[in-house]
């Protein structure tokens, strides 16, 4: 069986202050994000990205408040597996403004991860 899993594609960072949690990693990074939102600021880094997204009901900021994501062919299926498995879907599956389909599973041990599916056409930075 080969792995689903591709690359990491994205972290995500989960923080109350999304302005000063950006003002501060575009100075560390010395580039600004590529995609703005209300809930979200993305940087591209080569190959991966950095997401940071405000808190929410669903993830806290802190040790445990960074995300990373999975590269996979189709996260619909990842979950229906890892689920069949004990696996419970956190947040999502859910598609985002720049089409790509995204969900966290914990898993059966209290790991968060993050699985991400590309969108169907080229990825789209307009937000």
């Amino acid at each position: 069986m080969s792995s689903p899993f591709h690359s990491v594609a994205d972290v995500f960072c989960f923080v109350t202050d999304l302005d000063a949690a950006t003002t501060w990693y575009a100075e560390r990074l010395g580039t600004s994000p590529a995609l703005t939102a209300v809930q979200l600021n993305r940087f591209d880094l080569g190959g991966c990205s950095l997401t940071l997204h405000t808190i929410d009901e669903f993830n806290n900021g802190g040790p445990a408040g960074c995300v990373a994501y999975w590269d996979v062919a189709d996260v619909d299926a990842v979950v229906a597996e890892w689920t069949e498995h004990g696996a419970v879907a956190h947040r999502g599956p859910k598609t985002i403004m720049t089409g790509e389909r995204l969900c966290q599973l914990l898993d059966p041990f209290g790991n968060l991860i993050g699985v991400r599916q590309a969108p169907a056409g080229p990825r789209s930075e307009a937000g």
